[in-house]
């Protein structure tokens, strides 16, 4: 994990799971991440595969020009790359533990970005997997992100991470030891805007 926002969600999932499997989905407070909370999102494992977004911090809906309720996450991947990335998600809600994504933003115009985003399992009505929280981040900020939509993501690389508790499985990542990060360099382009989209109300999510 090379961001500071990737770094602070996974401590903050791996602290509310306190050496068990997953977090509930009901234990995230917003309050807890508000320092990443505009890059944030969650996820739903659907029966179809399409994984839509429950929910999706203001910026995140600005980096692809608009609201992502029941946009698909896989959506913006194509071909192979989907496929890896579908295949990356289902293995770590198995596992279960984080999917580290590393991939180029493509803007409309055709500019590009590196972003990272890091995806974590959440338990949701006694399933593990039912929702996913997760962030995406990048160490660079060009003039037209915000402007000129992202419409495709292309994939660089892709790893599962693992907890501590999971070092003999896997070489494990260093455990992040950062409680509170800076803003992405992403909120720095939407400084006036609220960090937190509301799209969807209730404890449903």
């Amino acid at each position: 994990m090379r961001h500071a926002a990737s770094r602070t969600l996974f401590a903050y999932w791996d602290g509310l799971r306190a050496g068990g499997i997953a977090p509930d989905r009901a234990e995230i407070e917003p309050r807890g991440i508000a320092g990443i909370l505009g890059d944030t999102f969650i996820l739903e494992s659907d029966r179809l595969g399409v994984v839509p977004y429950r929910l999706a911090g203001s910026r995140v809906c600005a980096i692809f020009g608009q609201e992502m309720k029941g946009q698909s996450f896989l959506g913006h991947f194509t071909g192979q790359d989907r496929a890896k990335v579908a295949q990356g998600l289902a293995d770590a809600n198995a596992a279960p533990t984080g999917l580290l994504i590393a991939a180029e933003g493509v803007s409309a115009a055709g500019e590009t970005v590196p972003l990272e985003l890091v995806i974590l399992p959440l338990a949701h009505r006694g399933r593990i997997g039912a929702r996913m929280i997760g962030v995406v981040s990048s160490a660079e900020t060009p003039y037209w992100v915000g402007r000129d939509e992202i419409t495709e993501l292309r994939l660089v690389h892709i790893k599962l991470i693992w907890p501590n508790w999971q070092n003999n499985r896997q070489a494990a990542e260093p455990r992040a030891a950062v409680a509170h990060a800076a803003p992405s360099p992403i909120a720095a382009i939407f400084p006036s805007r609220p960090s937190l989209r509301v799209i969807e109300g209730g404890r449903t999510a």
